[in-house]
């Protein structure tokens, strides 16, 4: 890019005549002269290899695509599972929180988004988790299964070492309920919540809005007959 620009730069204002050959021949130096810091992998196809060839390049380690299934569990009968997801655009950047609802029995129960201004995305899943545990205190839900994508949200509440803010609200909610639990979801199976947490991200901060039945804009939910597939 730096080249590129050095010639826009020659083209429009230097005097003399800018040689597109040349700038071509410092851009495959550069490329060369840092190979030795190129650590990403290569999919091993054709266009791969003649990228590689153009610029002088070693060949870098294959990486192999993994396909796994997934499935969706509901909770054990009696208990309210409780998926949940943060966003943010940017990072730090506007961010939001997505929560959903749903019985053992697969039954819809409730779906918020809620927008948090300017926040990280850790802090954006910590909020999921707290504003999850306080809509349950206040319905009388006494056994909860919290289901999340973030695996450093669920160790920061399962070894309490929450930011400090999250510390006071986290007792109030453990103090309520009878019991709660922590499972970590691929986003594969919480697409659900990642979607209202994308909304979120798009409200005021404290702005909030409530679906008592599902929400028109999620063409279906997680099904635990269904498997789905996860690509890594």
């Amino acid at each position: 890019m730096k080249e590129l620009w050095f010639l826009r730069n020659e083209c429009t204002y230097g005097k003399g005549k800018c040689d597109h050959n040349a700038t071509k021949k410092k851009i495959k130096q550069s490329i060369a002269d840092g190979d030795l810091r190129l650590t990403t992998n290569m999919w091993n196809k054709q266009y791969d290899l003649q990228i590689l060839k153009t610029f002088g390049l070693k060949t870098r380690g294959v990486k192999n695509l993994i396909i796994k299934e997934v499935f969706f569990q509901l909770p054990e009968q009696g208990k309210l599972l409780l998926c949940c997801d943060g966003a943010s655009i940017g990072n730090p950047g506007c961010a939001g929180y997505g929560i959903l609802g749903i019985l053992s029995t697969g039954e819809f129960v409730i779906a918020i988004s809620g927008g948090l201004g300017i926040s990280t995305n850790y802090y954006a899943e910590v909020f999921a988790i707290l504003m999850e545990g306080e809509w349950v205190i206040h319905h009388a839900f006494n056994e909860i299964v919290f289901r999340t994508d973030s695996k450093a949200a669920i160790s920061a509440f399962q070894s309490n070492k929450l930011p400090w803010f999250a510390v006071p609200r986290w007792e109030k909610i453990c103090a309520k309920i009878d019991s709660c639990n922590f499972k970590h979801s691929y986003r594969e199976v919480n697409f659900s919540a990642d979607s209202m947490a994308k909304k979120g991200a798009m409200l005021r901060r404290g702005e909030h809005k409530i679906f008592e039945s599902k929400p028109p804009f999620l063409n279906s939910l997680e099904n635990p007959d269904q498997v789905y597939f996860r690509f890594c």
